[in-house]
């Protein structure tokens, strides 16, 4: 075997600085010393006591409401953007994509602030909703993103000849262009919930009463780290990590029922 490269050791260490606390994060949540000083044996105690609070589950029922519904927006606001930007003029899609990257180039708690002042102002009560608001704001633009990529592959070849014989437009939104781009919709549904899920700095800035469970954890770590964090912190990775395989199985399995569909479509024409 070769012997690795220096941008092979670089890429190693990197690698390791990545994934080498969340070894330690999953380790620690099943660390039988409350200290975390040393190892203490393996155990699944702290899951019974993290996951046994009331305030745990509450956090975590906020944190999934929240993602799906500011996921379901977001998706409402990126799908028509992408399906407007594939017909719009030079200017419009400027417009649209100079309002999405400004977004995501925006730092996170630069547009909490601005959206904290704004509810404030106009005095409206903090809670799920106004952070379902916040995490909207950047959630649909990488849901954008995502669709504007898979629409700039698509050709208008099939949507033509739906029109041509004779579908609606809307028959052909619902059975040509949508099953297109269901791929693109559930990688931009994943990120969205992802994000939504497992953020912090707009949670904390507009949730008031409502916390969630990233928020919960962060109030934990600032007076003790406890095996019992980092059980909560095992199960979120956990969840997304079960949404991500989720999401690809589903993706795999879409493209292999169309595959053989169109294999079946193309031996009858034959």
């Amino acid at each position: 075997m070769r012997r690795p490269t220096g941008l092979g050791l670089i890429a190693l260490v990197v690698l390791g600085f990545l994934y080498l606390p969340i070894v330690v994060v999953v380790a620690n949540a099943f660390n039988a010393d409350r200290t975390l000083t040393h190892w203490g044996g393996l155990t699944t105690h702290w899951f019974a006591v993290a996951f046994g609070d009331s305030a745990t589950w509450a956090a975590l029922w906020a944190s999934v409401r929240i993602a799906l519904v500011s996921t379901t927006i977001s998706l409402l606001i990126a799908v028509p953007a992408g399906l407007w930007a594939r017909r719009a003029t030079f200017r419009g899609r400027a417009v649209l994509d100079g309002t999405t990257y400004v977004r995501i180039i925006l730092p996170e708690i630069v547009a909490a602030v601005g959206l904290f002042l704004l509810f404030r102002r106009f005095d409206l009560g903090l809670g799920m909703w106004t952070v379902v608001v916040g995490h909207v704001v950047f959630n649909s633009a990488y849901a954008t993103i995502v669709i504007q990529a898979r629409m700039a592959t698509l050709s208008t070849t099939l949507e033509e000849a739906a029109a041509d014989l004779g579908a609606t437009p809307w028959r052909t939104f619902w059975r040509v262009t949508l099953p297109l781009l269901r791929p693109a919709i559930i990688v931009a549904g994943l990120l969205a919930f992802t994000f939504s899920f497992d953020n912090v700095i707009t949670s904390a800035f507009l949730g008031g009463d409502q916390a969630t469970l990233p928020v919960l954890v962060f109030g934990l770590m600032r007076f003790h780290v406890t095996p019992a964090v980092n059980a909560i912190a095992a199960g979120v990775m956990l969840i997304t990590l079960v949404t991500f395989v989720l999401a690809t199985a589903v993706v795999g399995l879409r493209s292999s029922t169309s595959m053989i569909v169109g294999s079946r479509r193309t031996e009858d024409t034959t």
